[in-house]
């Protein structure tokens, strides 16, 4: 594994997608973190009841290759977690958590990757976001971004705009489709008609194991929110998160005509600002 991220975050990503058994020593590895390290395969299987067989398909399913790299990553991340506040109420053991998941966001994507994207968006003759609930919101952001940089896009939010829009996508459109669970069955849906139409597609979200990234021609990752997280999934966290990596996206993009896209960023910061200065000397009439 050259790219990872922090156990936790690895264990919540796939934890959907486990058997009953598997789920079984997820949560006993989770609870009983500070120990693992000194316990033998027998002694991990007895002690979370499940077979030594199931705990070893667990770890290949995190990606590892055998117990001691697994084991190696628990140490990691006892360190991690001695550093974090215990207080998880607090605005400072918030902005901890959001800079974790930031630096796992960060980790869990090759560069070379995000770049493929940038490429893809600079190459394309329109883009369109997907998104729908929490992940709605990243996806007009991302269009307003982009929008102001010169690019030709908009974000789809409305389930039946997004399945006309998926059946209707054209070979030289990209669509970048957004979703924390990666199991929303209208974005599934609409990445299956953008498919078959042989437009490109880039998908974002937070499960490695999940049914969208059977569509992606290129499939990014941001870390997930804990399925403990008292937001549901609701939360601005995981808003935070994936507008995060899509900044990261756009970063890619800016870095390769920055004179360009500055001289068209200023054109729409004077529009801006011109319109409400317009408003403000009506408003004074």
């Amino acid at each position: 594994m050259t790219v990872t991220m922090s156990l936790g975050s690895q264990i919540q990503s796939v934890y959907p997608n486990l058997t009953k058994s598997e789920r079984k020593a997820a949560d006993y590895i989770l609870k009983h973190m500070e120990g693992l390290g000194t316990q033998t395969l027998a002694q991990m299987s007895k002690t979370a009841r499940v077979g030594e067989a199931t705990i070893m398909r667990f770890i290949y399913k995190l990606g590892y290759e055998n117990l001691a790299q697994f084991k190696i990553a628990v140490v990691r991340e006892n360190i991690i977690n001695k550093k974090m506040d215990d207080d998880d109420e607090s605005p400072e053991s918030y902005a901890k958590r959001v800079y974790k998941l930031m630096l796992d966001t960060v980790q869990a994507n090759e560069q070379a990757d995000i770049q493929k994207v940038a490429d893809l968006i600079d190459q394309s003759s329109y883009i369109y976001f997907f998104g729908n609930g929490t992940s709605g919101y990243p996806a007009e952001i991302a269009a307003y971004r982009f929008f102001r940089a010169g690019v030709s896009c908009e974000a789809i939010t409305d389930i039946h705009m997004m399945a006309m829009k998926s059946a209707l996508v054209k070979k030289d459109e990209l669509v970048i489709a957004v979703s924390q669970s990666g199991d929303n069955l209208d974005i599934i849906h609409a990445a299956r008609r953008v498919k078959k139409n042989h437009c490109p597609i880039v998908t974002i979200t937070g499960r490695t194991l999940c049914s969208l990234t059977a569509y992606g021609d290129i499939n990014l990752f941001h870390a997930p929110i804990s399925f403990n997280d008292r937001s549901y999934y609701g939360g601005s966290l995981g808003i935070i998160i994936q507008e995060f990596l899509l900044e990261m996206i756009f970063k890619a993009y800016a870095q390769k005509n920055p004179e360009r896209i500055d001289e068209i960023q200023r054109a729409t910061t004077i529009a801006t600002n011109l319109h409400h200065e317009g408003l403000k000397t009506k408003g004074e009439e």
